[in-house]
Parts: C-alpha cells; sequence; structure tokens
C-alpha cells in the first residue's frame, strides 16, 4: 500500500497549480484570471488561498509517500483541491459563461484527476486492509 506516488507530472502540476494560487493571492489584480476577478469581492481571494493550502497539503502527501500517513496527507489534500476546483469551475462558468469555459475546464479537469487520485489511494488501502485480515 506504501507504493509511492512521487509521479512528476502529477507533482509539477500541482505545484504550479499552488505556486500560481499563492502569486496570484499576493499579486490579485496582476496574476489573477479575468473569471476569478469578476467573482464577489472575497470569493477571488478564497479560492486562491483554498486552492494554495489544498497543494501544499497534497505536495507534503506526496513527499511522505512511502508511508500510510503521506498517502492519508495527500488524499486529504486531494479531496480539498478537488472541492473547491469544481465549486470555482461550475460557479464560474455560471458566472462568465463562455468566455471563462476554458479556466472552467481545466478546474474540472483538475478536480477529475483529484478524484481519479483519491479513488486509486482508497483502493490500495482496501485491498491493504483486505490483504492483512486475509494473513491472521
Amino acid at each position: 500500500m506504501t507504493t509511492s506516488t512521487r509521479n512528476p507530472f502529477e507533482t509539477l502540476l500541482v505545484g504550479a497549480f499552488g505556486l500560481y494560487s499563492l502569486v496570484g493571492l499576493f499579486l490579485f489584480q496582476q496574476v489573477a484570471t479575468s473569471t476569478i476577478r469578476g467573482f464577489p469581492v472575497p470569493a477571488g481571494h478564497v479560492f486562491l488561498a483554498g486552492a494554495a493550502l489544498s497543494c501544499a497539503v497534497v505536495l507534503v502527501g506526496v513527499w511522505r509517500a512511502a508511508t500510510a500517513a503521506g498517502l492519508l496527507i495527500e488524499r486529504a489534500g486531494l479531496l480539498g483541491m478537488s472541492g473547491i476546483t469544481v465549486t470555482y469551475a461550475v460557479w464560474g462558468l455560471g458566472m462568465s459563461g463562455l468566455r471563462g469555459l476554458a479556466f472552467c475546464l481545466l478546474l474540472g479537469a483538475m478536480a477529475a484527476a483529484g478524484l481519479w487520485r483519491v479513488w486509486q489511494i482508497t483502493s490500495a488501502r482496501t485491498a491493504a486492509r483486505r490483504s492483512v485480515q486475509g494473513v491472521r
């Protein structure tokens, strides 16, 4: 169950999204997309802060992936990241329509990939639990 998940593709995408979120949080007017800037005043900042925090949690979990705790940390971060990205993707699409379609599709893809990885981790935990119970 504690196989490493240090996939460079996943790690770099989550890291880049976290970095974008962090920079966008502090340089909001210069960096945030028009879709994010179109949200009511605190909502864009809440999105970027939540995304940065959840990406940081995911990366800590990936760094500690050789342990069961690391996988659980990664899973928690991915659940948070998926929740915030799908919420803002749907909201952004409803708010800005076709103008925000590309950004919202990107957020939706991030959510889908995160939920897929959550499913992988949960399946691995279930299989490990069954194999341990079968040994006894």
